[in-house]
């Protein structure tokens, strides 16, 4: 499947006019809290990382894009005209098209992109509440496998090129305690370490 062929022939056309295609490479940083968007990100190969980051710097995992899909966050703070409110980086080597904002607003007229934009919104917003619903209700071992098999299944790669102070980081922990659990998950046979990597056991 293509992402983003629509039905209207119309929307492909104005999107194959004015969207830009561009390819970013792993851990490319697309996006910082604080910035103006003036593009919106549709992901049509390989997949994004989003986080929330305060002013201090802190960082905690919140959902990935993947094809066919793009980011609720640039499509809300865009019409709302407000600057992002996350970090988006890129999970693995990444295509896009880049829709200038102004249009997010004009397609509007194409029943089609009206409800893409709102079907995302409301995908994000359900991802959203699971994120919320992990970190006030489950431990952190729980949250730190939740973690792992995401990670997994947005690379398609069992075997994750991380450090456990990248993990304490994207979980706003302390890297011993990190490193505490990923040993427990070790004996439990549901990972296996190694240096600077992690294999994750049964994930796909």
């Amino acid at each position: 499947m293509k992402p983003f062929r629509f039905v209207d022939k119309n929307l492909n056309l104005e999107l194959e006019k004015i969207a830009v295609k561009k390819s970013f490479p792993a851990n490319h940083v697309l996006m910082t809290p604080g910035d103006v968007i003036r593009f919106i990100p549709l992901v049509v190969k390989g997949s994004i990382r989003i986080m929330l980051q305060n002013n201090n710097g802190d960082e905690y995992f919140l959902y990935h894009i993947f094809p066919g899909e793009s980011c609720a966050m640039s499509l809300t703070c865009c019409l709302a005209q407000k600057k992002s409110g996350v970090k988006a980086i890129m999970e693995e080597n990444t295509e896009l098209l880049l829709v200038p904002v102004r249009y997010v607003d004009e397609w509007t007229k194409y029943p089609e992109w009206k409800n893409f934009v709102s079907d995302v919104q409301a995908q994000r917003f359900g991802e959203l509440l699971e994120t919320i619903e992990l970190m006030a209700f489950s431990k952190l071992d729980e949250q730190l496998w939740n973690y792992l098999i995401k990670r997994v299944q947005a690379t398609g790669n069992n075997t994750l090129k991380i450090t456990h102070q990248e993990i304490a980081n994207e979980l706003y922990s302390p890297r011993e305690v990190i490193t505490r659990l990923l040993h427990q998950l070790q004996k439990q046979q549901k990972i296996s370490l190694s240096r600077n990597s992690i294999l994750v056991n049964g994930a796909m």
